[in-house]
Protein backbone atom coordinates (compact mmCIF):
# COMPACT_ATOMS: atom_id res chain seq x y z
CA UNK A 1 0.00 0.00 0.00
CA UNK A 2 3.20 2.45 0.65
CA UNK A 3 3.74 1.65 -3.05
CA UNK A 4 0.53 2.05 -4.14
CA UNK A 5 0.11 5.67 -2.99
CA UNK A 6 3.25 6.63 -4.55
CA UNK A 7 2.31 5.87 -7.80
CA UNK A 8 2.32 8.15 -10.67
CA UNK A 9 0.04 7.65 -13.39
CA UNK A 10 -3.01 8.31 -11.34
CA UNK A 11 -5.96 11.15 -12.24
CA UNK A 12 -5.27 13.33 -9.45
CA UNK A 13 -8.08 16.02 -9.33
CA UNK A 14 -6.93 19.08 -7.75
CA UNK A 15 -9.92 21.14 -6.33
CA UNK A 16 -10.45 24.35 -8.11
CA UNK A 17 -11.92 25.71 -4.66
CA UNK A 18 -8.76 25.50 -3.19
CA UNK A 19 -6.57 26.71 -6.05
CA UNK A 20 -7.53 30.39 -6.48
CA UNK A 21 -8.94 29.98 -10.32
CA UNK A 22 -11.65 28.16 -12.19
CA UNK A 23 -10.56 26.19 -15.72
CA UNK A 24 -12.27 26.33 -18.43
CA UNK A 25 -14.72 23.44 -18.55
CA UNK A 26 -15.39 23.95 -22.42
CA UNK A 27 -11.79 22.55 -23.35
CA UNK A 28 -11.19 18.84 -23.95
CA UNK A 29 -8.53 17.38 -25.68
CA UNK A 30 -9.61 13.90 -27.00
CA UNK A 31 -5.73 12.67 -26.78
CA UNK A 32 -6.01 12.57 -23.02
CA UNK A 33 -7.36 10.99 -20.28
CA UNK A 34 -10.25 12.74 -18.69
CA UNK A 35 -12.74 11.66 -15.22
CA UNK A 36 -15.06 10.94 -18.15
CA UNK A 37 -13.03 8.67 -20.24
CA UNK A 38 -10.38 6.13 -17.95
CA UNK A 39 -12.38 4.83 -15.22
CA UNK A 40 -13.91 1.99 -17.34
CA UNK A 41 -12.79 -1.24 -15.79
CA UNK A 42 -12.85 -2.32 -12.08
CA UNK A 43 -8.37 -1.86 -12.24
CA UNK A 44 -9.07 1.55 -13.36
CA UNK A 45 -11.95 2.10 -10.93
CA UNK A 46 -9.61 0.97 -7.79
CA UNK A 47 -7.13 4.25 -8.50
CA UNK A 48 -10.29 6.45 -7.98
CA UNK A 49 -9.63 6.09 -4.09
CA UNK A 50 -5.53 6.80 -4.54
CA UNK A 51 -5.88 10.52 -4.72
CA UNK A 52 -7.87 10.84 -1.42
CA UNK A 53 -5.12 8.65 0.68
CA UNK A 54 -2.40 11.11 -1.06
CA UNK A 55 -3.81 14.37 -0.04
CA UNK A 56 -3.24 12.95 3.58
CA UNK A 57 0.24 13.12 2.73
CA UNK A 58 0.12 15.97 0.78
CA UNK A 59 0.84 16.89 -3.05
CA UNK A 60 1.09 21.21 -1.80
CA UNK A 61 2.83 20.76 1.27
CA UNK A 62 -0.02 20.87 3.45
CA UNK A 63 -0.39 17.21 4.70
CA UNK A 64 0.94 15.00 6.94
CA UNK A 65 4.54 14.86 5.09
CA UNK A 66 5.48 18.06 5.47
CA UNK A 67 3.55 20.73 7.51
CA UNK A 68 -0.26 19.16 9.18
CA UNK A 69 1.81 18.49 12.32
CA UNK A 70 2.14 22.01 13.03
CA UNK A 71 -1.07 22.87 12.36
CA UNK A 72 -1.75 19.99 15.13
CA UNK A 73 0.85 20.21 17.28
CA UNK A 74 1.10 23.82 18.29
CA UNK A 75 -2.25 25.47 19.48
CA UNK A 76 -1.48 22.63 22.25
CA UNK A 77 0.22 23.47 25.39
CA UNK A 78 2.61 20.79 25.47
CA UNK A 79 4.44 22.21 22.31
CA UNK A 80 6.82 25.48 21.70
CA UNK A 81 7.82 26.89 18.57
CA UNK A 82 11.79 27.48 18.81
CA UNK A 83 14.03 30.30 17.74
CA UNK A 84 14.48 28.64 14.96
CA UNK A 85 11.20 29.51 13.22
CA UNK A 86 10.05 33.20 13.75
CA UNK A 87 7.66 34.27 13.76
CA UNK A 88 5.75 31.02 13.92
CA UNK A 89 1.67 31.57 14.06
CA UNK A 90 0.54 28.64 14.86
CA UNK A 91 1.08 28.63 18.70
CA UNK A 92 0.22 32.45 19.15
CA UNK A 93 -2.81 31.99 18.28
CA UNK A 94 -3.12 34.98 16.08
CA UNK A 95 -2.51 33.64 12.76
CA UNK A 96 -3.02 35.52 9.62
CA UNK A 97 -5.65 34.54 7.29
CA UNK A 98 -2.45 35.36 4.50
CA UNK A 99 -0.28 32.39 6.17
CA UNK A 100 1.09 29.98 4.12
CA UNK A 101 1.23 26.94 5.76
CA UNK A 102 -2.38 27.21 6.86
CA UNK A 103 -3.33 27.82 3.01
CA UNK A 104 -1.66 24.61 2.06
CA UNK A 105 -3.51 22.50 4.43
CA UNK A 106 -6.66 23.85 3.71
CA UNK A 107 -5.61 22.86 -0.11
CA UNK A 108 -4.85 19.19 0.47
CA UNK A 109 -7.67 18.76 2.85
CA UNK A 110 -9.85 19.83 0.15
CA UNK A 111 -7.90 17.74 -2.49
CA UNK A 112 -8.92 15.10 -0.34
CA UNK A 113 -12.10 15.98 -0.59
CA UNK A 114 -12.69 16.22 -4.28
CA UNK A 115 -10.75 12.93 -4.62
CA UNK A 116 -13.54 11.21 -2.13
CA UNK A 117 -16.83 12.70 -4.32
CA UNK A 118 -14.93 11.54 -7.16
CA UNK A 119 -14.34 8.13 -6.15
CA UNK A 120 -18.07 8.16 -4.60
CA UNK A 121 -19.44 9.11 -7.88
CA UNK A 122 -17.44 6.51 -10.16
CA UNK A 123 -18.18 3.58 -8.11
CA UNK A 124 -21.70 4.30 -6.98
CA UNK A 125 -22.31 4.85 -10.82
CA UNK A 126 -19.88 2.03 -12.39
CA UNK A 127 -22.04 -0.57 -14.84
CA UNK A 128 -18.93 -2.60 -15.90
CA UNK A 129 -17.95 -5.87 -14.29
CA UNK A 130 -16.84 -5.98 -10.78
CA UNK A 131 -17.18 -8.20 -7.81
CA UNK A 132 -19.82 -6.98 -5.02
CA UNK A 133 -17.51 -7.49 -2.33
CA UNK A 134 -14.49 -5.39 -4.34
CA UNK A 135 -17.33 -2.18 -5.11
CA UNK A 136 -18.60 -1.66 -1.49
CA UNK A 137 -14.63 -2.48 -0.38
CA UNK A 138 -13.72 0.55 -2.67
CA UNK A 139 -16.79 2.68 -1.64
CA UNK A 140 -16.23 1.99 1.80
CA UNK A 141 -12.99 3.38 1.72
CA UNK A 142 -14.08 6.79 -0.40
CA UNK A 143 -17.25 7.50 2.27
CA UNK A 144 -14.37 6.57 4.82
CA UNK A 145 -11.73 9.40 3.52
CA UNK A 146 -14.40 11.72 2.77
CA UNK A 147 -15.33 12.21 6.42
CA UNK A 148 -11.80 11.98 7.44
CA UNK A 149 -10.64 14.88 5.26
CA UNK A 150 -14.03 16.52 6.47
CA UNK A 151 -13.47 15.68 10.17
CA UNK A 152 -9.53 17.73 9.38
CA UNK A 153 -11.34 20.73 8.05
CA UNK A 154 -13.94 20.78 10.70
CA UNK A 155 -11.23 20.50 13.45
CA UNK A 156 -9.08 23.10 12.16
CA UNK A 157 -11.37 25.62 10.10
CA UNK A 158 -14.76 25.18 12.05
CA UNK A 159 -18.15 23.82 11.15
CA UNK A 160 -18.74 26.20 8.24
CA UNK A 161 -16.46 25.00 5.52
CA UNK A 162 -18.83 24.23 2.59
CA UNK A 163 -20.07 21.18 2.39
CA UNK A 164 -19.27 19.49 -1.41
CA UNK A 165 -20.60 16.21 -1.73
CA UNK A 166 -20.07 15.71 -5.73
CA UNK A 167 -17.65 16.04 -7.95
CA UNK A 168 -17.69 19.30 -10.05
CA UNK A 169 -19.90 19.44 -13.13
CA UNK A 170 -20.59 23.53 -13.57
CA UNK A 171 -18.88 27.11 -13.07
CA UNK A 172 -21.19 27.73 -9.94
CA UNK A 173 -20.25 24.15 -8.41
CA UNK A 174 -16.28 25.97 -7.61
CA UNK A 175 -17.89 28.58 -5.63
CA UNK A 176 -20.04 26.83 -3.06
CA UNK A 177 -21.25 28.80 0.29
CA UNK A 178 -20.58 28.10 4.07
CA UNK A 179 -22.59 24.90 5.32
CA UNK A 180 -25.40 25.39 7.73
CA UNK A 181 -24.94 24.60 11.49
CA UNK A 182 -24.26 20.69 11.49
CA UNK A 183 -24.18 19.68 8.20
CA UNK A 184 -20.18 18.51 8.12
CA UNK A 185 -20.91 16.68 11.67
CA UNK A 186 -23.67 14.95 10.19
CA UNK A 187 -21.97 13.99 7.06
CA UNK A 188 -18.82 13.00 8.95
CA UNK A 189 -21.47 10.72 11.07
CA UNK A 190 -22.99 9.48 7.83
CA UNK A 191 -20.00 8.48 6.39
CA UNK A 192 -18.10 6.62 8.93
CA UNK A 193 -21.41 4.83 9.63
CA UNK A 194 -21.83 3.87 5.82
CA UNK A 195 -17.85 2.91 5.84
CA UNK A 196 -17.99 0.92 8.98
CA UNK A 197 -21.36 -1.02 7.03
CA UNK A 198 -19.31 -1.71 3.74
CA UNK A 199 -15.45 -2.10 4.60
CA UNK A 200 -14.13 -5.75 5.77
CA UNK A 201 -12.47 -6.23 9.08
CA UNK A 202 -8.77 -5.96 9.32
CA UNK A 203 -7.61 -9.54 9.29
CA UNK A 204 -9.86 -10.01 5.75
CA UNK A 205 -8.27 -6.95 4.15
CA UNK A 206 -5.22 -7.85 5.31
CA UNK A 207 -5.10 -11.49 3.91
CA UNK A 208 -4.21 -9.51 0.63
CA UNK A 209 -0.74 -7.70 1.44
CA UNK A 210 -1.66 -5.53 -1.62
CA UNK A 211 -4.46 -3.74 0.84
CA UNK A 212 -2.28 -3.31 3.65
CA UNK A 213 -3.04 0.31 5.28
CA UNK A 214 -5.85 0.82 3.68
CA UNK A 215 -9.40 1.93 5.89
CA UNK A 216 -11.13 -1.22 7.80
CA UNK A 217 -14.29 -1.55 9.59
CA UNK A 218 -12.41 -0.73 12.70
CA UNK A 219 -10.86 1.65 11.57
CA UNK A 220 -14.68 3.55 10.48
CA UNK A 221 -15.83 2.60 13.70
CA UNK A 222 -13.11 3.85 15.97
CA UNK A 223 -13.09 7.46 13.76
CA UNK A 224 -16.62 7.29 14.03
CA UNK A 225 -16.55 6.82 18.03
CA UNK A 226 -14.07 9.78 18.10
CA UNK A 227 -16.84 12.06 15.83
CA UNK A 228 -18.76 11.56 18.39
CA UNK A 229 -16.76 12.87 21.09
CA UNK A 230 -15.36 15.68 18.74
CA UNK A 231 -18.49 16.56 18.58
CA UNK A 232 -17.90 20.01 20.87
CA UNK A 233 -15.49 21.10 17.91
CA UNK A 234 -17.42 19.73 14.92
CA UNK A 235 -20.49 21.19 16.03
CA UNK A 236 -20.09 24.29 18.50
CA UNK A 237 -22.13 24.87 21.10
CA UNK A 238 -23.55 20.45 21.20
CA UNK A 239 -22.22 17.80 23.70
CA UNK A 240 -19.47 14.78 23.52
CA UNK A 241 -21.82 11.77 22.73
CA UNK A 242 -20.35 9.69 25.09
CA UNK A 243 -23.22 6.56 24.66
CA UNK A 244 -22.66 6.55 20.54
CA UNK A 245 -19.13 6.52 21.27
CA UNK A 246 -18.88 4.02 23.60
CA UNK A 247 -21.13 1.43 21.35
CA UNK A 248 -19.16 2.15 18.48
CA UNK A 249 -15.60 1.24 20.72
CA UNK A 250 -17.18 -1.96 22.40
CA UNK A 251 -17.68 -3.11 18.76
CA UNK A 252 -14.13 -2.51 18.00
CA UNK A 253 -12.68 -4.57 21.32
CA UNK A 254 -15.24 -7.20 20.65
CA UNK A 255 -13.49 -8.01 16.98
CA UNK A 256 -10.62 -9.05 18.45
CA UNK A 257 -8.68 -7.24 15.56
CA UNK A 258 -6.63 -5.59 17.63
CA UNK A 259 -4.60 -5.57 20.82
CA UNK A 260 -1.32 -3.66 22.30
CA UNK A 261 1.94 -4.52 21.38
CA UNK A 262 4.31 -5.29 23.94
CA UNK A 263 6.74 -2.73 23.45
CA UNK A 264 5.47 1.14 23.10
CA UNK A 265 8.19 2.19 20.99
CA UNK A 266 7.04 -0.43 17.89
CA UNK A 267 4.14 1.85 17.15
CA UNK A 268 6.84 4.29 15.77
CA UNK A 269 9.56 2.32 14.02
CA UNK A 270 9.61 2.12 10.08
CA UNK A 271 10.53 -1.92 10.73
CA UNK A 272 6.75 -2.59 12.86
CA UNK A 273 4.08 -0.15 10.53
CA UNK A 274 0.78 -1.53 9.91
CA UNK A 275 1.27 -3.76 13.41
CA UNK A 276 -1.82 -5.17 15.27
CA UNK A 277 -2.06 -1.86 17.11
CA UNK A 278 -2.36 0.16 14.17
CA UNK A 279 -5.93 1.11 13.42
CA UNK A 280 -5.25 3.95 10.80
CA UNK A 281 -1.82 5.08 9.58
CA UNK A 282 -0.60 7.69 6.86
CA UNK A 283 1.49 5.23 4.54
CA UNK A 284 4.80 6.92 3.77
CA UNK A 285 7.56 5.66 1.41
CA UNK A 286 10.32 7.45 1.29
CA UNK A 287 11.89 7.68 -2.39
CA UNK A 288 15.19 7.93 -4.45
CA UNK A 289 14.60 11.70 -4.52
CA UNK A 290 13.72 14.19 -1.70
CA UNK A 291 12.79 17.86 -3.38
CA UNK A 292 9.67 16.85 -6.15
CA UNK A 293 10.43 13.57 -7.40
CA UNK A 294 9.39 12.21 -3.69
CA UNK A 295 6.23 13.30 -2.60
CA UNK A 296 5.21 10.36 0.01
CA UNK A 297 7.96 10.72 2.84
CA UNK A 298 8.05 12.48 6.07
CA UNK A 299 10.04 15.56 6.85
CA UNK A 300 8.87 15.41 10.87
CA UNK A 301 11.86 13.89 11.81
CA UNK A 302 13.90 16.76 10.33
CA UNK A 303 11.65 19.50 11.60
CA UNK A 304 10.77 18.91 14.89
CA UNK A 305 12.63 15.61 15.63
CA UNK A 306 16.22 15.91 16.97
CA UNK A 307 17.74 18.90 18.62
CA UNK A 308 19.25 22.23 16.36
CA UNK A 309 22.60 21.51 14.89
CA UNK A 310 22.42 17.49 15.22
CA UNK A 311 22.22 15.97 11.92
CA UNK A 312 21.20 19.28 10.13
CA UNK A 313 17.89 19.11 11.73
CA UNK A 314 15.48 21.97 11.80
CA UNK A 315 14.32 21.69 15.11
CA UNK A 316 11.06 24.04 14.67
CA UNK A 317 8.69 22.37 17.07
CA UNK A 318 9.28 20.77 20.66
CA UNK A 319 7.66 19.28 23.89
CA UNK A 320 8.43 21.66 26.35
CA UNK A 321 8.98 21.53 29.78
CA UNK A 322 5.39 21.17 31.31
CA UNK A 323 5.37 17.61 28.86
CA UNK A 324 8.40 16.40 30.12
CA UNK A 325 7.46 16.95 33.76
CA UNK A 326 4.37 15.25 32.94
CA UNK A 327 6.27 11.64 33.05
CA UNK A 328 5.48 9.84 36.33
CA UNK A 329 9.37 8.97 37.80
CA UNK A 330 9.90 5.09 36.41
CA UNK A 331 7.80 5.34 32.98
CA UNK A 332 9.71 4.29 29.85
CA UNK A 333 7.35 6.25 27.80
CA UNK A 334 9.16 9.05 28.54
CA UNK A 335 12.32 8.07 26.81
CA UNK A 336 10.90 6.44 24.16
CA UNK A 337 8.74 9.89 23.52
CA UNK A 338 11.54 12.42 24.68
CA UNK A 339 14.90 13.11 23.71
CA UNK A 340 15.84 14.34 26.90
CA UNK A 341 18.46 13.65 30.04
CA UNK A 342 19.23 10.20 30.36
CA UNK A 343 17.59 9.01 26.79
CA UNK A 344 18.52 7.78 24.20
CA UNK A 345 21.51 8.65 21.88
CA UNK A 346 21.60 9.70 18.55
CA UNK A 347 23.94 8.45 15.53
CA UNK A 348 24.70 11.10 13.18
CA UNK A 349 24.90 10.20 9.48
CA UNK A 350 28.53 10.47 9.81
CA UNK A 351 28.61 7.91 12.42
CA UNK A 352 28.98 10.50 15.31
CA UNK A 353 27.20 9.48 18.35
CA UNK A 354 25.53 12.07 20.00
CA UNK A 355 23.55 12.55 23.66
CA UNK A 356 21.79 14.81 25.69
CA UNK A 357 24.94 16.58 27.23
CA UNK A 358 26.33 17.24 23.50
CA UNK A 359 22.92 18.72 22.40
CA UNK A 360 22.88 21.27 25.27
CA UNK A 361 26.62 22.06 24.61
CA UNK A 362 25.40 23.22 21.53
CA UNK A 363 22.24 24.81 21.66
CA UNK A 364 22.95 28.58 22.25
CA UNK A 365 18.71 28.89 22.97
CA UNK A 366 15.84 27.07 24.20
CA UNK A 367 17.47 24.87 26.32
CA UNK A 368 13.79 24.70 28.46
CA UNK A 369 12.61 22.22 25.29
CA UNK A 370 13.64 18.65 23.86
CA UNK A 371 13.27 16.93 20.72
CA UNK A 372 10.64 14.36 19.63
CA UNK A 373 11.54 10.87 19.44
CA UNK A 374 8.94 9.58 18.53
CA UNK A 375 8.56 9.16 14.37
CA UNK A 376 12.38 10.27 14.87
CA UNK A 377 15.33 7.10 13.56
CA UNK A 378 17.81 6.48 16.14
CA UNK A 379 20.45 6.27 13.52
CA UNK A 380 20.00 9.33 10.66
CA UNK A 381 19.54 8.72 7.21
CA UNK A 382 21.12 10.07 4.16
CA UNK A 383 18.24 11.71 3.05
CA UNK A 384 16.14 14.32 4.31
CA UNK A 385 13.40 12.80 4.84
CA UNK A 386 12.69 8.97 5.61
CA UNK A 387 9.52 6.43 4.96
CA UNK A 388 8.14 6.27 8.76
CA UNK A 389 4.44 5.64 8.80
CA UNK A 390 2.19 8.28 11.00
CA UNK A 391 0.13 6.39 13.43
CA UNK A 392 -3.13 8.39 13.51
CA UNK A 393 -5.15 5.95 15.54
CA UNK A 394 -3.71 3.30 17.63
CA UNK A 395 -5.35 0.76 19.95
CA UNK A 396 -4.10 2.43 22.69
CA UNK A 397 -6.42 5.40 22.01
CA UNK A 398 -9.42 3.46 21.52
CA UNK A 399 -9.28 1.81 25.17
CA UNK A 400 -8.56 5.27 26.75
CA UNK A 401 -11.53 6.32 24.91
CA UNK A 402 -13.64 3.71 25.96
CA UNK A 403 -12.70 4.41 29.07
CA UNK A 404 -13.43 7.94 29.03
CA UNK A 405 -17.07 6.98 28.35
CA UNK A 406 -17.56 4.35 30.81
CA UNK A 407 -16.45 6.68 33.68
CA UNK A 408 -18.79 9.43 32.52
CA UNK A 409 -21.82 6.59 32.69
CA UNK A 410 -20.43 5.62 35.95
CA UNK A 411 -18.39 2.37 35.50
CA UNK A 412 -15.52 3.29 37.19
CA UNK A 413 -14.11 -0.17 37.62
CA UNK A 414 -14.37 -0.59 33.71
CA UNK A 415 -12.81 2.46 33.43
CA UNK A 416 -9.83 1.80 35.55
CA UNK A 417 -9.38 -1.59 33.56
CA UNK A 418 -8.76 -0.23 30.12
CA UNK A 419 -7.01 2.88 31.68
CA UNK A 420 -4.56 0.11 33.35
CA UNK A 421 -3.82 -1.94 30.32
CA UNK A 422 -2.36 0.97 28.60
CA UNK A 423 -0.33 1.46 31.85
CA UNK A 424 0.46 -1.92 32.34
CA UNK A 425 2.14 -2.07 28.79
CA UNK A 426 3.99 0.95 29.41
CA UNK A 427 5.95 -0.58 32.37
CA UNK A 428 7.03 -3.73 30.17
CA UNK A 429 10.87 -4.18 29.34
CA UNK A 430 12.31 -3.48 25.93
CA UNK A 431 14.67 -6.04 24.99
CA UNK A 432 14.61 -3.89 21.29
CA UNK A 433 15.89 -0.48 23.54
CA UNK A 434 19.63 1.07 23.55
CA UNK A 435 21.65 -1.26 25.71
CA UNK A 436 22.60 2.10 28.31
CA UNK A 437 18.54 2.60 28.83
CA UNK A 438 17.18 1.06 32.12
CA UNK A 439 14.41 -0.13 31.00
CA UNK A 440 16.04 -2.45 28.37
CA UNK A 441 16.49 -4.70 31.49
CA UNK A 442 14.27 -3.70 34.24
CA UNK A 443 10.43 -2.73 34.57
CA UNK A 444 9.45 0.65 34.26
CA UNK A 445 7.43 1.33 37.96
CA UNK A 446 4.95 3.45 37.16
CA UNK A 447 1.64 2.47 39.73
CA UNK A 448 -2.00 0.56 38.21
CA UNK A 449 -4.77 3.49 38.78
CA UNK A 450 -5.61 2.50 42.66
CA UNK A 451 -1.90 2.76 43.01
CA UNK A 452 -2.04 6.34 40.83
CA UNK A 453 -5.03 7.49 43.01
CA UNK A 454 -3.36 6.29 46.28
CA UNK A 455 -0.23 8.75 45.97
CA UNK A 456 -3.04 11.71 45.13
CA UNK A 457 0.06 13.19 43.37
CA UNK A 458 -0.47 16.40 41.32
CA UNK A 459 0.94 16.97 38.30
CA UNK A 460 1.32 20.32 35.85
CA UNK A 461 -1.18 21.63 38.88
CA UNK A 462 -3.31 18.93 37.94
CA UNK A 463 -4.54 16.73 40.94
CA UNK A 464 -4.66 12.89 40.14
CA UNK A 465 -7.45 12.55 42.76
CA UNK A 466 -10.44 11.65 40.25
CA UNK A 467 -10.54 8.87 36.83
CA UNK A 468 -11.04 12.00 34.75
CA UNK A 469 -8.45 13.53 35.58
CA UNK A 470 -6.05 9.98 35.09
CA UNK A 471 -7.74 9.64 32.09
CA UNK A 472 -6.26 13.18 31.04
CA UNK A 473 -3.29 12.34 32.04
CA UNK A 474 -2.96 9.34 30.63
CA UNK A 475 -3.74 10.28 26.89
CA UNK A 476 -0.93 13.46 27.39
CA UNK A 477 1.95 11.22 28.12
CA UNK A 478 0.78 8.16 25.69
CA UNK A 479 -0.12 10.31 23.18
CA UNK A 480 2.78 13.07 23.23
CA UNK A 481 3.48 13.81 19.83
CA UNK A 482 0.67 12.50 18.24
CA UNK A 483 -2.25 15.24 17.61
CA UNK A 484 -4.57 15.06 19.99
CA UNK A 485 -3.38 17.03 23.37
CA UNK A 486 -4.76 20.48 21.92
CA UNK A 487 -8.37 19.01 20.59
CA UNK A 488 -8.77 16.96 23.94
CA UNK A 489 -8.89 20.21 25.45
CA UNK A 490 -11.47 21.69 23.74
CA UNK A 491 -13.94 18.76 23.36
CA UNK A 492 -13.39 18.96 27.78
CA UNK A 493 -13.15 22.55 27.82
CA UNK A 494 -16.44 22.70 26.39
CA UNK A 495 -18.17 20.63 29.46
CA UNK A 496 -15.97 22.19 31.78
CA UNK A 497 -13.93 25.48 30.94
CA UNK A 498 -10.88 24.22 33.96
CA UNK A 499 -9.85 22.45 30.82
CA UNK A 500 -9.45 25.22 28.51
CA UNK A 501 -7.10 27.29 31.04
CA UNK A 502 -3.87 26.01 30.21
CA UNK A 503 -4.37 27.14 26.56
CA UNK A 504 -5.92 30.94 28.02
CA UNK A 505 -2.90 31.19 30.11
CA UNK A 506 -0.96 31.14 26.32
CA UNK A 507 -3.30 33.32 24.71
CA UNK A 508 -5.97 31.27 23.51
CA UNK A 509 -9.28 32.60 23.12
CA UNK A 510 -12.62 31.11 22.18
CA UNK A 511 -12.31 33.45 18.78
CA UNK A 512 -9.05 31.51 18.31
CA UNK A 513 -10.57 27.70 18.66
CA UNK A 514 -9.65 26.84 14.64
CA UNK A 515 -7.24 28.88 11.87
CA UNK A 516 -8.41 31.53 9.41
CA UNK A 517 -10.19 30.65 5.80
CA UNK A 518 -7.07 31.40 3.78
CA UNK A 519 -7.41 35.08 2.32
CA UNK A 520 -6.98 33.69 -1.06
CA UNK A 521 -9.95 31.48 -1.49
CA UNK A 522 -12.27 34.27 0.43
CA UNK A 523 -10.97 36.79 -2.57
CA UNK A 524 -11.36 33.99 -5.13
CA UNK A 525 -15.34 32.83 -3.65
CA UNK A 526 -17.55 35.89 -3.01
CA UNK A 527 -20.00 33.39 -2.35
CA UNK A 528 -17.69 32.35 0.88
CA UNK A 529 -17.38 33.80 4.47
CA UNK A 530 -14.49 33.42 6.90
CA UNK A 531 -14.85 31.92 10.36
CA UNK A 532 -14.25 34.10 13.66
CA UNK A 533 -10.68 34.50 12.88
CA UNK A 534 -11.02 36.10 9.53
CA UNK A 535 -12.88 39.30 11.58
Amino acid sequence: MKKLIKTRNILLLTLALSAGCKPNLDLLNPQELSTDTYYLTADQLETTIIPAYQALIGRVQGGYARSLYYELLAPGDDFNHTFKWEPMYQDTYNTPASDGMASGTWKDLWNGVAASNLAIDKITNFTGQIDEQRRNRMLGEAHFLRALHYMHLACLFGETVPLVEKPFSSDADYYPTNSEKGQVFALIVSDFQKAAELLPVRSVLYANAAQKGRATKGAAQAYLAKAYLYRPILESGQKAEFAKAEAELKKVIESNEYRLVDYFKDNFAESTENNAESVFEIQMHNGPGWLGDDISSSWRWQEIGMFDGTGGSWWNLAPNKKTHDEFEPGDPRKYMTLWCENGAKHTQVDGKVTSYPDWMNNLATNKDLYGTRKYCPDVQVADFDNGINDRLLRYADVYLMYAECLNEKGDITGAKFYINEVRKRANNIVPSEQPHLWYQHSRGTIPDVDGLLAKDTTINGVRLNNIKNVIAHERYVEFTGEYLRYFDLLRWGSADPKWLEPLKQLGWTERATYYPFPQAELDNNKNLRGNAMNN
